[in-house]
């Protein structure tokens, strides 16, 4: 680390809040921790996501140590061990999740077989009783007035992708101690920046047979397939807006939305939605990351960032999947092939297809996924007491594939954005390219793929350690999400990438490559920059880690994380040094607060809609 440089004040520095929230292929956020660390509690969580159990513990349902209850039929409310839930239910759950064969109607002819959609039910209607908006529990609650954007027809509800959106990205609000509406009296401090490849396509199918030949079909086609529905839905829902009848009836309301001091209204800023395909995420925060840094009242800069994304790029039809052609793709006849003559645990399973720095990568496997996260800077956080789980030290972004923009990763250039993200981690916070201990691969599981990934970041680690005047760097370890089962997400990806890059930093484990059977003989002139095993990266409280994604189009983006010790803070300037000092102090009980806050919301039903009701600003009575 290189602490000669003067350091930014506080208010130029970037940190994260909490931890992510996400529903993928796997189920939600706490499903996917307990596979990562092995505990054995997967697989009641899994029941939790099916609906097959309920979550408590002693009254505490924020409580580390999960209990499960039954939540349906005989036994219900009755204790129930991990033991029994495995006997009754638990062939039938891992069916149900992470990569597995597909069978969609109307999809005969696709060029591959395999997918990772969203678990059990949450794809026919499921999501929306898991987060809470379905119609009737919309209907009942404080939002009552917004049950028009989602309607009683499965038809005319929002989009999966919108709903992933909603259940992803609202879930980054349970990391804060206090309402949003009392962080940010005035809603302009708030924006969404959201990363999506594909539209919410499967509903304008069905919006057609419902409509028929009545209806504003223009408006409800527009509202399903743009990309930026499912952004701008988290935003309504937030949003001090009324109701367009109510405020016929009383013109009066809208005064209600400009004080007496300013002339703007309050509501909040349009969110800003990012279509970089794989990169879509990463591009996302590196485009508001400015806005948050700019002061002076000359632009609306947001104080608090919800980052979030989503994507449901398998429906309506699959149709996705021919985009990419049967040769990058991964199928049950190659994975027949590669078991051919395999014996017990050297036979691959389905769950693990999807398969980077494998001998057996054969081709990726597309998902669906949505994620939040919020994102503010370290002096607006250490002001409001928000539990800060990391520093942004690095951001960079680049369009260059080597004149192949249309695909990722080929050519030379995907570099460049991994080149600005460290350059900044030295320039402005002083920390080298040997501060970086763990990398969040891309891994798409193809092996030109894999080699992309190691000789693009090694690339990137040895030019910035020239510039540096750095020696030998380190061994990186190496993870990928997507070989935990949830496949490849999309424009999600980035932001599934930087979750496991902030638990490493947290200290807590972070995922490997699961799927890793044998090492691809073709890595190993990069390889040995880099540890790539199956078992989980132990993560280090003071250490870093970087994301990287390279997507179709030429688009490259990069995150570099550190993490947020109390002396890794104390290292900024703050105008008034107590301040910080104040908040160290009470660093300990902030943090117990937000975890305990994090895991009863991502362990209640209905949280989604409980965290909009509790956050949401005044306006929708």
């Amino acid at each position: 680390m290189n602490t000669s440089a003067v350091l930014p004040s506080a208010d130029q520095v970037l940190v994260t809040i909490g931890t992510v929230s996400s529903a993928s292929a796997v189920g939600g956020v706490e499903t996917q921790r307990a596979l990562i660390r092995g505990d054995g509690s997967s697989v009641g969580f899994a029941a939790y996501d099916a609906g097959l159990v309920d979550v408590v513990a002693g009254g505490d349902l924020g409580s580390a140590t999960p209990r499960f209850v039954v939540r349906d039929g005989d036994g219900r409310g009755e204790p129930i061990a991990l033991p029994e839930i495995e006997r009754r239910w638990g062939e039938r759950l891992r069916a149900q999740m992470g990569i597995r064969q597909l069978s969609m109607a109307g999809s005969t002819q696709l060029p591959c077989d395999l997918g990772a959609p969203l678990p059990h039910d949450w794809e026919q209607g499921g999501l929306l009783q898991r987060s809470g908006f379905s119609f009737a529990e919309l209907r009942a609650s404080g939002l009552r007035d917004m049950s028009t954007l989602f309607q009683n027809d499965p038809r005319l509800q929002p989009s999966l992708q919108a709903q992933l959106f909603l259940c992803g990205g609202l879930g980054a609000l349970a990391a804060l101690p206090t309402p949003l509406s009392s962080l940010l009296p005035e809603a302009h401090g708030f924006r969404v920046a959201a990363g999506c490849a594909f539209a919410g396509l499967e509903q304008i199918h069905a919006l057609s047979q419902a409509m028929g030949e009545k209806g504003d079909r223009l408006a409800y086609r527009l509202s399903a397939s743009l990309n930026t529905h499912g952004p701008a839905l988290l935003n309504a829902l937030l949003s001090p807006a009324y109701n367009l009848t109510k405020v016929r009836k009383n013109p009066e309301l809208l005064e209600g939305l400009i004080g007496a001091d300013r002339v703007m209204r309050n509501v909040p800023q349009a969110p800003l939605v990012q279509s970089g395909a794989c990169a879509s995420a990463l591009l996302a925060l590196s485009d508001v990351a400015p806005q948050l840094l700019v002061g002076g009242g000359l632009t609306q800069a947001p104080k608090i960032v919800l980052w979030t994304a989503a994507d449901a790029a398998l429906l309506p039809d699959g149709r996705v999947i021919e985009g990419f052609g049967p040769a990058a793709l991964m199928g049950t006849g190659k994975l027949a092939a590669l078991n051919e003559g395999r014996a017990g645990a050297a036979r691959r399973g389905v769950g693990a297809a999807l398969a980077p720095f494998d001998v057996d990568a054969s081709g990726t496997v597309i998902g669906h996924a949505g994620s939040g996260l919020l994102v503010t800077t370290l002096r607006f956080a250490v002001e409001h007491n928000l539990d800060i789980t990391s520093l942004i030290v690095g951001l960079g972004q680049s369009g260059e594939t080597g004149g192949k923009g249309h695909f990722a990763g080929v050519g030379f250039g995907g570099e460049n954005a991994l080149l600005w993200a460290l350059r900044m981690a030295h320039r402005v916070h002083g920390y080298g390219a040997a501060d970086f201990q763990y990398l969040s691969a891309h891994a798409t599981g193809t092996r030109t793929n894999s080699r992309t990934d190691l000789v693009t970041v090694e690339r990137a680690r040895q030019a910035v350690a020239r510039e540096q005047g750095c020696g030998r760097l380190p061994q990186m370890a190496v993870g990928a999400s997507k070989a935990l089962g949830d496949g490849h997400t999309m424009g999600e990806a980035g932001l599934r990438s930087a979750a496991e890059a902030l638990y490493y930093v947290l200290g807590e484990p972070a995922v490997g490559v699961p799927s890793l059977l044998n090492l691809d003989p073709e890595l190993a002139d990069c390889a040995e920059a880099f540890a790539i095993r199956a078992t989980p990266a132990l993560g280090d409280g003071d250490g870093g880690a970087i994301a990287f994604a390279q997507g179709f189009g030429g688009y490259d983006a990069a995150l570099a994380l550190r993490a947020a010790h109390d002396d890794a803070l104390r290292r900024y300037r703050f105008e008034d040094s107590r301040q910080l000092d104040a908040y160290l102090e009470r660093r300990s009980e902030i943090r117990a607060q937000r975890v305990e806050q994090e895991r009863a919301a991502r362990r209640g039903r209905g949280s989604a809609l409980a965290l909009v009701e509790r956050h949401r600003w005044p306006g929708l009575a």
